[in-house]
């Protein structure tokens, strides 16, 4: 296998071309394109077309580069544990994490474990909820954090806690007075969503579904840390992760209960039949410790309102 080249293929996805694939990879232009070139090659298909002035990813690109990808966080991984393994870090918890429960949940409860035990060591990486997966049947982690309900061969899974989805806006919003938002109300206003391939989007869609109302949509973003910055700057509503929407009251928002409910499982996940060592169980006890604040901490907030 031919990693040089696979570090071309995803430096060029990840820059959006050549030129930027070089500079990640401190090659020059030509040395990059050979290695793309050789990929390709040795692939025997087409991976990469010239469409107008740019190169891109064919749909078969695309595919391959899904693999690749997996291939690089595999390697990643055994340098990790190498390392690890040099530094006489045995004990080091590896956690992955879908990208909304990381500011709620994830860091406070890292955070208490280092403050509690100072030689507490862990990896946290933050996944899309389709690279979880991959994850997971690789049983690359100690544990994992993610929305239930989720079934795997290789896992087994406990409910951490549950929550609600909520509505996000600026206080000076006019819906801003009132206890509670339903669909029917973001048929006229502002609606930020996040994305109909958004395991949260996708519960709130059902919700306007059941009551056959439809969202009005102008913005659109990744994740409900997004999406709670712009409800903020009073561009719209947000539907928003209960555990990210807690993690912003920074920020100057308004947040109401969404009837109807759409209820969210945040569970733990662990590899199948592997022992949980003493920092993982720790860390375990931390997130229970968190999650029961958090969820309190809410109730008392949409009571208030």
């Amino acid at each position: 296998m031919n990693y040089r080249a696979y570090e071309a293929l995803h430096a060029f996805v990840e820059g959006g071309s050549v030129a930027q694939a070089a500079l990640r990879l401190h090659r020059t232009q030509p040395q990059v394109s050979r290695l793309l070139a050789q990929l390709e090659e040795e692939a025997g298909f087409e991976i990469l077309r010239k469409t107008g002035r740019r190169l891109e990813l064919t749909d078969d690109g695309h595919e391959f580069y899904k693999r690749v990808y997996g291939l690089l966080r595999a390697q990643d991984a055994v340098s990790d544990y190498a390392e690890d393994m040099r530094q006489g870090r045995r004990d080091r918890v590896r956690v992955l994490a879908a990208n909304h429960i990381i500011d709620g949940l994830a860091i406070e409860a890292l955070g208490r474990c280092r403050l509690n035990t100072p030689d507490f060591t862990a990896a946290l990486n933050a996944r899309m909820p389709a690279e979880l997966q991959w994850w997971l049947a690789q049983q690359q982690f100690d544990l994992a954090l993610v929305q239930l309900p989720l079934e795997h061969p290789a896992i087994e899974t406990e409910l951490l806690c549950q929550s609600e989805i909520v509505a996000v806006m600026h206080p000076g919003h006019h819906y801003a007075s009132r206890k509670q938002i339903g669909p029917e109300d973001l048929q006229t206003e502002p609606y930020i969503s996040l994305g109909r391939r958004s395991i949260l989007e996708q519960r709130c869609l059902a919700a306007f579904e059941a009551t056959n109302a439809a969202a009005h949509s102008e913005l659109e973003v990744s994740f409900s840390t997004m999406a709670i910055q712009l409800a903020a700057m009073n561009c719209g509503i947000a539907l928003a992760d209960p555990m990210a929407t807690l993690a912003q009251r920074h920020l100057d928002i308004a947040v109401r209960k969404f009837r109807p409910t759409v209820k969210l499982h945040y569970g733990l996940v662990f590899p199948k039949g592997k022992r949980r060592s003493p920092a993982t169980e720790q860390l375990v006890a931390a997130l229970r410790d968190v999650a029961t604040e958090k969820v309190a901490d809410l109730q008392r907030l949409l009571d208030e309102t």
